[in-house]
């Protein structure tokens, strides 16, 4: 199984237990983590300092994560910029958040105009031999949370995949089955977020749509069925990325070891 993990959680790591990003990154490694999904917010102007810590850690990058405006237009030079930031780290994928809605947005033009920044970036990621990949994100204002709506906007983007987050329909209320019914033929990536109803270890959570606190867990602990959808996964034959997430995790050394030790040994 390839398993990855968020940068932003190994940083958050090195600074709840003090220690440096670069003793992070190999923790990362001896816990059976190979590759990092690495926000381009974070990583631009900075890619070589990156790879070099990677590469001493024997980790390589899983996705390259770029936040787009899409429905405000066509952003070319953030495209470019993005793509030469994947090169530089290697990342064979870029995994878009291509924006949000405003006050007074009509959801229909809004999902056209995202579907035609997307078609942009896959046209142009797909020129340098990089995939796109786009995430059901988790907030109102981003209306392909949804799985339908996820799946409308997929269907308007031939080359676009899927950024399966287990997580992040249960934010909208809908059941995590279902949504990978729906969408399992467009399925290239995998953020592999378990929630739970309290905190375990002091997070403070997330309101869902309908009031309900969601909580960081590790992998395989929580409340949604985790293991039945690697297994759906496997059946169907998906040979991509594993991403561990659980952002604002009170123990993030701690949740990354037992996500790990869990995907590892799932069908073991």
């Amino acid at each position: 199984m390839k398993v990855s993990i968020f940068l932003a959680h190994l940083t958050e790591l090195s600074a709840q237990k003090n220690v440096s990003l670069t003793a992070a990154l190999k923790e990362a490694k001896k816990s059976g983590v190979d590759y990092l999904e690495i926000d381009y917010r974070n990583a631009h102007g900075r890619e070589a300092e990156l790879k070099s810590m990677m590469d001493g850690a024997g980790l390589e990058t899983g996705a390259l994560n770029a936040w787009f405006d899409f429905g405000k237009g066509k952003q070319p030079d953030l495209i470019e910029s993005a793509l030469d930031t994947a090169a530089a780290l290697n990342a064979p994928q870029i995994m878009a958040v291509p924006g949000f809605t405003e006050p007074g947005d009509d959801e229909a033009i809004f999902l056209d105009r995202l579907a035609e920044g997307l078609n942009d970036l896959v046209g142009k990621a797909a020129e340098r031999g990089v995939s796109v990949v786009m995430e059901n994100f988790d907030a109102e204002n981003a209306p392909y949370g949804r799985m339908k709506t996820c799946k409308e906007l997929l269907s308007k983007v031939p080359g676009l995949g899927c950024a399966f987050d287990t997580g992040n329909f249960l934010f909208f209320g809908e059941d995590v089955l279902k949504a990978y019914d729906l969408l399992e033929k467009r399925i290239a990536h995998v953020h592999m977020k378990d929630i739970a109803y309290a905190p375990l270890r002091g997070e403070k959570g997330k309101t869902s749509v309908k009031g309900k606190q969601l909580y960081p867990a590790p992998v395989g602990s929580g409340e949604l069925p985790m293991a039945e959808i690697v297994r759906r996964l496997y059946e169907r034959g998906y040979d991509g990325l594993f991403a561990i997430e659980h952002f604002s995790a009170g123990d993030q050394l701690l949740y990354m070891r037992r996500s790990a030790r869990w995907l590892k040994n799932i069908f073991r």
